[in-house]
């Protein structure tokens, strides 16, 4: 799975300073470029407008929050400013208490990271659009997947297949491009097919059991009943209203579209 360099804002108070180093060692060490936003001089009254101008704008270039949750984060005054900002923006943000034991804030930064994390399946006919949407969607701070950028001569193919499958379907998301040519022996129905497994797999050991495949119709000329017939778990992802229809629209449109989508989620998982 590649890091795209991921800033994660971190929402905190100056008094936790210690404590708060400790999640950001963590973040760091999963791939992550974590921000401490404090400026000593900035604590002067007159600086009072400026401060809010500067944390502002970092919020509205930031994609990805952590709220440092403690008694000293609640009496901060700036940790109020910096979430009410984030919630009027409409972004999603993880909770860490820091008085959590080490192993469940570790737990939290790993499903953080799992969270972010995005694998696409396409047909090679739909490479532009796949690419393109992988490239919007680490624009958006996903760490994404995609097997051309990824995969190199030598690789155990269905190996990395299935890691990053794994990685994605138990707390991320597989996106699934669908067209026409979507046939039993295509090797896009063979990662359909071990994305449903592990997703089965992993809603049995108590991962979240939330639907992460996620259909994306790129054809309005698609025929799945014979797979119907023969898979009724194809027939469960694939059939009726699921998915993110992109059939009208351009690959620039689809391709926002798609992280408009996946950014949606994320607010109403942490709702």
């Amino acid at each position: 799975m590649e890091d795209n360099k991921i800033y994660v804002f971190l929402s905190h108070s100056h008094r936790d300073y210690e404590k708060v180093r400790i999640i950001r060692d963590l973040l760091e060490k999963e791939g992550f470029r974590p921000l401490m936003f404090f400026l000593k001089c900035l604590e002067k009254k007159e600086y009072k407008e400026l401060t809010e101008i500067l944390i502002k704008e970092e919020i509205d270039s930031r994609q990805r929050f952590i709220l440092c949750e403690s008694e000293n984060a609640v009496k901060s005054d700036w940790v109020k400013f910096e979430i009410k900002h984030i919630k009027e923006t409409n972004r999603p943000y993880e909770i860490v208490n820091l008085d959590w034991s080490n192993e469940k804030i570790e737990g939290a930064i790993r499903n953080f990271k799992k969270r972010s994390t995005v694998f696409l399946a396409y047909p090679n006919n739909l490479y532009k659009l796949a690419v393109a949407a992988n490239n919007e969607l680490k624009k958006l701070d996903f760490r994404t997947f995609i097997d051309i950028e990824q995969i190199t001569y030598g690789d155990k193919y269905d190996a990395r297949i299935i890691k990053s499958l794994n990685e994605a379907s138990s707390d991320g998301y597989v996106l699934v491009f669908l067209d026409e040519n979507l046939k039993e022996s295509s090797y896009l129905y063979h990662e359909i097919s071990i994305a449903l497994r592990l997703s089965y797999i992993n809603s049995h050991i108590g991962e979240p059991t939330r639907n992460r495949i996620i259909p994306i119709w790129a054809s309005n000329n698609l025929d799945l009943s014979s797979l119907f017939r023969s898979r009724p778990d194809i027939k469960l992802l694939l059939g009726g209203y699921h998915g993110i229809d992109i059939c009208k629209k351009t690959i620039k449109e689809a391709c926002e579209e798609i992280g408009n989508k996946l950014l949606e989620i994320d607010i109403k998982y942490f709702q």
